[in-house]
């Protein structure tokens, strides 16, 4: 780097994403290799391809981080929990979907949920439910209240209702 122009060494300082390999620089964003040339890097950076890699890299996605994260099933896409949605890794989309009316109401949603106590019921007149716990190895037996009534209900239906009446075969 002793033998470069300054200008060139300036350049290099402003645009941490080049670096000098060979006598050549390489963009670390897209692996690009340019000549040590300031006219060819300030094409190369002035360039749409370029601008888009630097706001892509720069962009903080931690901040949306508890509610849109990696996609595990589309891993070059984010994922948003609250809206079930897939996101293109760009910022402008993602701050189009933060900014929407999808995501603005299912995050209202979510911190009102948040906010509710854990105790909270939605009959508020009932006592909580407790579920009994069964042992393993327990085998589920009908009390004996059960059984009369199913005994009485078997021999009170006729099954009539599941044949056709004499006027159908008729």
């Amino acid at each position: 780097m002793e033998d470069l122009p300054t200008d060139l060494k300036a350049f290099l300082l402003n645009h941490p994403y080049f670096q000098l390999i060979d006598k050549r620089i390489k963009c670390t964003l897209n692996d690009h290799e340019i000549p040590c040339d300031l006219a060819e890097l300030q094409k190369f950076t002035s360039g749409k391809k370029f601008q888009k890699l630097c706001s892509v890299s720069e962009f903080d996605y931690s901040q949306y981080e508890p509610h849109i994260v990696q996609s595990s099933k589309q891993p070059m896409q984010l994922f948003c929990k609250l809206s079930l949605r897939h996101l293109n890794r760009q910022p402008h989309h993602v701050l189009k979907h933060v900014n929407g009316k999808r995501f603005k109401k299912a995050l209202g949603k979510s911190r009102l949920l948040n906010k509710r106590p854990k105790n909270h019921n939605n009959n508020e007149g009932e006592a909580p439910r407790r579920r009994e716990s069964k042992q393993k190895g327990e085998v589920w037996e009908p009390s004996s209240n059960e059984e009369e009534e199913d005994d009485a209900s078997d021999s009170e239906d006729s099954m009539s209702d599941l044949y056709p009446g004499s006027e159908w075969w008729t």
